[in-house]
């Protein structure tokens, strides 16, 4: 039976590029710290000649420091930006239009799709499903609707 040797320069490259694969399938983006540390252990064993325990503390340090120093950072870039503000924080802008989702019956609210959000809508009149409506107003989350008449 053949005896294969494997360099521990190859091990920790191939465990870097296993903690980098598993990192797609789990959630937090941390896994992807710990290929850094290994692919950091395998350089060090190739520039220098490095015991087993040595290994272990590159990996150990370089994965916890690349992940304090670069987490928030790399994370940023992605999973982009997020926006977190209201499309109507500053009012209803003039002309705002959106289409009825669900049918507007007064007194009860219906819904209305503006601004790639769904609102819950009033109006003075019925109005049904597919309906475009001009956006009169907003009180907190609920918006005042009316036809468009042509």
């Amino acid at each position: 039976m053949p005896h294969f040797a494997f360099s521990p320069i190859l091990l920790w490259f191939l465990a870097g590029i296993v903690f980098l694969a598993l990192e797609l399938v789990l959630p937090g983006f941390v896994v992807f710290f710990f290929g850094i540390g290994a692919w950091c252990a395998a350089l060090a064993v190739y520039l220098f000649p490095t015991p087993l325990s040595g290994q272990l503390l590159i990996f150990l340090a370089a994965s916890l420091l690349s992940l304090v120093l670069l987490r928030s950072t790399i994370k940023k870039v992605f999973l982009g930006k997020t926006l977190d503000t209201d499309v109507m924080a500053g009012g209803v802008p003039p002309g705002a239009t959106g289409e009825v989702i669900a049918d507007i019956r007064p007194p009860a609210a219906g819904t209305v799709k503006y601004g790639g959000s769904f609102w819950q809508a009033t109006a003075d009149v019925p109005l049904t499903k597919g309906t475009v409506v001009r956006i009169e107003a907003k009180s907190n989350l609920t918006v005042k609707v009316a036809p468009i008449v042509p």
